[in-house]
């Protein structure tokens, strides 16, 4: 396998990483927003959905180019 082809699988899984955990984040912060809905946790919602939906843009960047 060669040096780029293996940087971008560990970039790809990198990036499928981190997708998995800030989205396990936004369900679990949902979750506490539903038993205790207050504006904090709803702006918490929000920061992590935005962080979840850019980090699966890079990694749709990342499987196209693949």
């Amino acid at each position: 396998m060669s040096s780029s082809l293996a940087a971008m699988s560990e970039c790809l899984l990198n990036a499928e990483v981190a997708f998995a955990g800030k989205w396990y984040g936004v369900r679990c912060v949902a979750e506490l927003r539903s038993e205790d809905p207050s504006r904090f946790a709803e702006q918490i919602v929000g920061l992590l959905r935005g962080e979840a939906d850019t980090v699966e843009a890079e990694f749709r960047q990342l499987r196209d180019l693949g």
